[in-house]
Formats: C-alpha cells, structure tokens, sequence
C-alpha cells in the first residue's frame, strides 16, 4: 500500500467503522480521516491504539449520538467523504440460509435500518461522495427490497447513486471476498465510472492460468506454474498489465510453524523464512502491503485449541479440498453430526489459491479455515494478512476478539482502491465542496 499525502488534503467520516480497515485504507489513500465511530469498545480500542493520530475516535451508539453532535466536535470542518459500513448480519447469505431474511422474520432484526442512520449524516453534512459498504445479501434480501430502499432514501437527499460489486482479489486481497458498495455522488458532478476511477489491479486465478503461454514474462517458461497453473513462483518478475493474484500463501508462507494451541501473543519472526519467502515471492506483499519492516515483532500468532478428534478430521483432508469433497471420495469423518447438514464443516485451505472470505465467524470456530499444511485454524495474525492489515497493526484484545474484529473489517486494501478511486474522481471534477445543511428537511424521514 503506498502513501499519499498531500498538503490540502480531502477528508473524510468512517461511520460504523469497526477497528479501522476502511479508515487505514483511506488514509493511505491520502484522505485525512476527521472522525471514526463505532459503539464496539473492542474496536475502538483497537483503532485508537493503532491510528492514534486520527482526532476523534469515538466509542458512540449513532442511532443516539447525531450529526450536530458530531459537527461542535468538529468545529463546522467541511466533509469531502463519508465511508462506513453499517453491520451487516441482518443481510448475510448465513441469516438467509437459517430463513430469518425472508417472511415475517424480515422485521426482527433492527441492524437492517441502521443504513438510515449513515443517511443521517449524509443529509447533515452533504459531503461529495458517499461510499456504504455491505454483504452482497444486501442486494437480495427481502427480493431486493432494503438494497431498493437504501438507493431510494440516498437519492431522496439530492444523490446520484449506483451498486457496484467489489471483488477484493482483484485488488490485491488473497481472499474470496466479494462485497457490495452503494456509491452516492452530487448531482453537478460528474458520473462517478468505476471502471475509470476503480479499474482492477490484480488479474484473476483462472485468467492466468488460462493466458499462462502468452502473457509469462520473457524468459519464464511455463515450468514455473504448479501442475494446476495456479501459482506464479517468481512475482519479482512479472510485467503484465494486471499484476498476478496474491496467493494465500504469498501472505503467510514465511509465518512461523505451529501447533494446535501453540504460540505466543508476541515472539519474534523467523527470520530464514522471511528471507526464503522474499526470494520467492519479492516484497510486493510483504513489504509494500504488510510493511514487515515497521512491525518490531510478531503478534497475535497463537493457534486455537482443537480436540483431538477434529485434528484427526483435519488430518484426512487433502490441500484445498472441503470436508464434503472427502466424502465423496470415501473418507469417514468421524464428527458426530448428520452427514447430510455438516457436509461443508471443514475445508482445508490451498496456499497456492485464494483464501475462503475471512468472516466474524472465525471468533466461533475455525474449522473453516484450517491451514494448508499444518493441522490447525489459521491465526489471528494470519486472518489479518489476509485481511490485508500490516504486521504493525495489532489487535490488544482477547482472541475471540480479534478474529470478530478481522473478520468485520473492510480488508484496508479495498479501501484503499476506494480512496484513490474517489481522489482521481473528486480532483478531475470541478470544486464542488461545502455543507448544505438538508438534515433539517430529512429529519423526519429518519
């Protein structure tokens, strides 16, 4: 991730901002970030000790604390951008699998309308763009009603507003992330275009393979792809227009062995794995995006517990392949649940692709996300970088914690994209800047 910093730098708002993917993001994209919030202590705490620069990092509850609140603390500052992702469970393919996303259980949850407290702060403080982040249930649920509702309520405040699905591998993140964004623009400027301000950076698995003859660098002979053409062993290398998808274990190939209920909070690296991970790799992720070089040691890297049964389960598992996979060539697992409702209850992950969607879940179990070649659930740490946050980023909580907050993150990479992708757009269009004040008229509607 590179940094940008200007001296008149645009700003922005991170509502419902968790622990701080999307303000990093933003604010390696230059932006200067005048307010977070979020009503989860843990977050907070996390995003106060790792951006304490940022001037108000507010633990508040914004169905309660308002937009006039927010603005004495800021002292009428204008607002170029607001960003944040209002929780989603209410919208996740999870809710729709148990039934509550659909009928009469639609209404029982009261996270799906805390949309209309970001809307809030949008109408008060008009800024230029707005960028809400959500699940791609969003779009779904309820046949579409709520993501209907949400671009309605958006464009009854004077916005030009649109969807648009975020691939996070596209842009660097070595996970299968998909995530859907609803963009909001002033009418007098310009129609923001994705595929101008937001092109991708980062080709896609299956594109390489199949293009692995006519786009291997000079030199590089097709020897240096896995028999399933999945991995490009020398990054350093390669000059297409699109850079090659970071693998999973581009991100945490050099980390440590452990096992099962192994390790320690903070340790040191191992330094001979990092420098065998660089000379095969380059620094691309390593450096450029985890910023190995700023942490001064390792933390969170402590492997959950498993019962020695599970280890059995994770033992009969090939690289990359789920639990119902197995099955189906004749393993017998040997948890005590109906095998036609736990088919999907482990998946070794492949270090050679892209690492299932880090989620909150990860606090509950990890038996989703158990490591390509060790028998255990990845780590705090590992879920980070795959996340996308840098090494110097620590997570001084409880584990269950940190992989609840990991998990709900925007992965700061994506934000990143964002925030470029809104700086190219704001500073090729004309100044439109200031507040108008329409929260007064919406008020009600809120």
């Amino acid at each position: 991730m590179s940094s940008v910093r200007s001296s008149h730098a645009l700003t922005c708002l991170d509502l419902f901002s968790g622990c701080g993917g999307f303000t990093l993001g933003m604010e390696r994209a230059g932006f200067r970030t005048l307010a977070a919030i979020d009503v989860d202590p843990e977050a907070v705490a996390v995003l106060r000790h790792n951006l304490p620069h940022i001037p108000h990092v507010l633990e508040k509850d914004l169905t309660r604390f308002c937009p006039e609140e927010l603005d004495e603390l800021l002292q009428g500052e204008c607002v170029d951008v607001i960003v944040g992702g209002p929780p989603c469970q209410g919208f996740s393919n999870a809710r729709r699998r148990d039934g509550s996303n659909h009928g009469q259980k639609i209404t029982e949850d009261p996270r799906r309308y805390l949309y209309q407290n970001f809307l809030a702060y949008v109408a008060y403080f008009q800024p230029r763009v707005f960028v809400m982040e959500n699940v791609r249930g969003l779009r779904t649920a309820a046949g579409g009603e709520f993501y209907a509702r949400v671009q309605a309520e958006a464009r009854e405040l004077g916005y030009r507003v649109h969807g648009e699905e975020v691939y996070a591998w596209h842009y660097g993140v070595p996970q299968k992330r998909i995530r859907q964004f609803i963009i909001g623009t002033l009418p007098d400027l310009p129609i923001f275009i994705t595929q101008r301000f937001m092109p991708p950076t980062h080709d896609d698995l299956a594109q390489v393979s199949n293009r692995r003859d006519r786009r291997l660098p000079a030199g590089m002979s097709s020897n240096r792809l896995d028999a399933s053409g999945l991995e490009i062993r020398d990054t350093a290398n390669w000059q297409p227009a699109l850079q090659p998808p970071v693998t999973l274990w581009e991100a945490i190939g050099d980390l440590p062995p452990l096992a099962a209920g192994e390790g320690e909070e903070e340790t040191d690296y191992d330094l001979e794995r990092r420098r065998a991970q660089l000379a095969r790799y380059g620094g691309r992720y390593l450096e450029e995006v985890l910023e190995i070089h700023r942490a001064r040691r390792l933390t969170a890297h402590v492997a959950r517990p498993h019962s020695d049964r599970d280890l059995r389960d994770f033992a009969r598992l090939r690289e990359g392949e789920s639990s119902a996979a197995a099955m189906r060539r004749g393993v017998q697992f040997e948890w005590p649940y109906s095998k036609n409702h736990f088919k999907d209850r482990y998946t070794r992950q492949h270090r050679n692709g892209l690492c299932s969607t880090i989620v909150a879940h990860l606090s509950k179990d990890g038996l989703m996300f158990i490591h390509p070649t060790q028998d255990r659930s990845l780590t705090p740490r590992e879920a980070a970088r795959v996340q996308s946050f840098p090494d110097w980023f620590e997570f001084p909580v409880a584990r269950t914690h940190q992989f609840r907050l990991i998990g709900n993150a925007v992965p700061p990479l994506v934000g990143e994209a964002v925030g470029l992708a809104l700086r190219r757009y704001i500073t090729s269009s004309s100044g439109v800047s200031g507040k108008r004040k329409l929260y007064e008229n919406h008020v009600g509607h809120f």
